[in-house]
């Protein structure tokens, strides 16, 4: 197995299924992937479910409390079975061949996030309060910890799962701040992450 998409998802039943319909006609039998709802109070798991009845590369783990995006993350980490394991959003907000432009600029790195900061970068219908405040945050977060990447929270991201393995040990963060602890364990393992404009 090549890639395992992993899709946390809390009440998104508006967005899923349009998702999954996008994605399972771009990526083929070599990619999995595993959805995990977490504390729904719509339909979320019961589309995720007939999903994983109606094609074989889709699995569904349900997850009943809502524990957020990061421990969904690592619930689909534990269940991975790609040699590349990626994690999006479920809102949509990543086209599915956006989404394999990512993954083809992996090329011989440990990973690849998407970036909204990145030169070439095109990000449509975003308030401009929304826009200075993940500006805010990139410019603390680069200041803070003197990380290379100009967008830590955008939501595609790409590694190795060799590489989620090796660091998953020391995971601790489950909020906000979940993506900045995966960037620093990357880099203090050495690893190389190419930053793609999205």
């Amino acid at each position: 197995m090549l890639l395992t998409i992993i899709i946390p998802a809390y009440n998104e039943a508006q967005y899923l299924g349009t998702k999954l319909d996008q994605y399972l006609a771009e990526f083929k039998g070599d990619t999995e992937f595993l959805i995990v709802p977490n504390g729904c109070t719509d339909d979320t798991p019961a589309i995720a479910q007939s999903y994983a009845k109606r094609f074989p590369n889709v699995r569904a783990h349900v997850i009943p409390e809502a524990v957020g995006k990061a421990m969904a993350v690592r619930a689909g980490w534990e269940r991975a079975k790609g040699d590349w394991v990626a994690f999006l959003d479920a809102d949509g907000s990543t086209s599915a061949k956006e989404f394999q432009h990512i993954f083809s600029a992996r090329r011989d790195a440990d990973g690849v996030i998407a970036s909204r900061w990145a030169p070439g970068a095109k990000v449509e219908n975003r308030s401009v309060l929304r826009k200075l405040a993940s500006y805010a945050f990139a410019a603390i977060v680069k200041i803070l910890f003197w990380m290379p990447y100009r967008d830590t929270q955008c939501g595609a991201k790409i590694f190795r799962r060799e590489l989620i393995q090796r660091i998953l040990p020391f995971i601790t963060v489950r909020n906000i701040a979940f993506d900045v602890e995966l960037l620093l364990l990357c880099r203090r393992a050495g690893a190389s992450i190419v930053e793609y404009p999205t």
